[in-house]
């Protein structure tokens, strides 16, 4: 991709032709040196900022939850943060795992508000799973470094632990909707996962789960079909839209603001003219000097500031022996 001059790099340019001075090896070091954010209009963008939030904020929730569920059942000291949520086609997500994983595929359903078959995918890391299994069978849960796939009873025993994944996810969403998460199956190969297109875009939140001196990833697959009626919900219910209100309401509002600030001081003062003069001409002011004012003798009108902001204009004149100003034109 060709690089791109900014505009004021390109005004720099036209200038140094004039001139006859042009450093090419300078400019081109200026637009390498500028970061450039690619952007795939192939492969637009499902997920605003907004509701990638909105997933950290309840998979932080679900976190806290399953780490402390996980410290009782293990009897161990249990860790969990959200490393990053981020969007990614499928077909990424797919190539990185490799053909052995531990995968909990998890329904979810409101029938309210029509969310049925929708799944997510819940991938565990082979050591921290191995550990956790360890654990719950009565070892010290060190026997983690194991290169081979998942026997049958293993693979019951993980499916027990992410039964309990199940309420605390429907705990985690239960502050937006509610929504019902079941344990569909446990899937240990990642070439029979086909429940989801390549192309399609999905959000995922990686976990990072401590189990003492253990340290792996726990990654949520939510793809963006399973997530879009979710997302409807949510909008509907707390994204305020703006509303025009009623004329006459509007108008009650503006009478009540008046009534409320209508015995509130106000400083008039009415400026016969101004000028300028230099520091050194002040310094030398003296009793009898004459400083001439910018407002005309004919003239003969003053400005009334309200607050130091001009509102009316008027002529100047006496009433009951002392100055006072006839308003003769509104400013504001």
């Amino acid at each position: 991709m060709a690089e791109v001059l900014s505009q004021k790099q390109i005004d720099e340019l036209l200038g140094n032709l004039q001139s006859g001075h042009v450093d090419f090896n300078e400019i081109e070091e200026q637009s390498t040196s500028s970061k450039v954010k690619e952007y795939d209009f192939m492969s637009p963008k499902k997920f605003t900022r907004e509701q990638l939030k909105l997933l950290d904020t309840v998979f932080d929730g679900f976190a806290r939850m399953f780490s402390l569920q996980l410290a009782g059942m293990l009897r161990s000291s249990c860790e969990m943060q959200i490393l990053q949520v981020e969007e990614e086609e499928y077909r990424e997500f797919n190539n990185a795992l490799s053909d052995s994983v531990l995968v909990g595929i998890i329904g979810m359903h409101n029938e309210e508000n029509k969310i049925d078959d929708k799944q997510i995918l819940i991938e565990l890391s082979r050591p921290v799973s191995f550990a956790m299994m360890d654990r719950l069978l009565g070892g010290n849960g060190r026997g983690y470094d194991l290169d081979r796939d998942y026997t049958d009873i293993e693979i019951s025993v993980l499916e027990y632990l992410f039964k309990q994944i199940s309420p605390l996810l429907n705990n985690a969403w239960s502050n937006y909707m509610e929504i019902n998460h079941t344990i569909d199956m446990i899937e240990t190969n990642s070439r029979l996962i086909q429940m989801i297109q390549p192309d399609e875009a999905v959000a995922i939140v990686a976990i990072e789960i401590t189990l003492e001196n253990l340290k792996g990833n726990m990654n949520v697959c939510l793809p963006a079909s399973a997530l879009k009626e979710i997302f409807r919900v949510f909008n509907s219910r707390y994204v305020k839209m703006p509303q025009k209100e009623d004329p006459e309401v509007e108008q009650q509002r503006k009478v009540g603001i008046m009534h409320s600030i209508k015995s509130s001081p106000l400083k008039v003062a009415a400026i016969l003219g101004k000028t300028e003069i230099s520091l050194k001409e002040l310094l030398c002011l003296q009793a009898g000097d004459i400083i001439p004012l910018d407002t005309p003798v004919e003239k003969n009108t003053v400005t009334l500031e309200v607050e130091d902001s001009p509102w009316f204009t008027g002529v100047i004149g006496t009433k009951k022996k002392k100055y006072a100003v006839k308003i003769d034109k509104t400013l504001q």
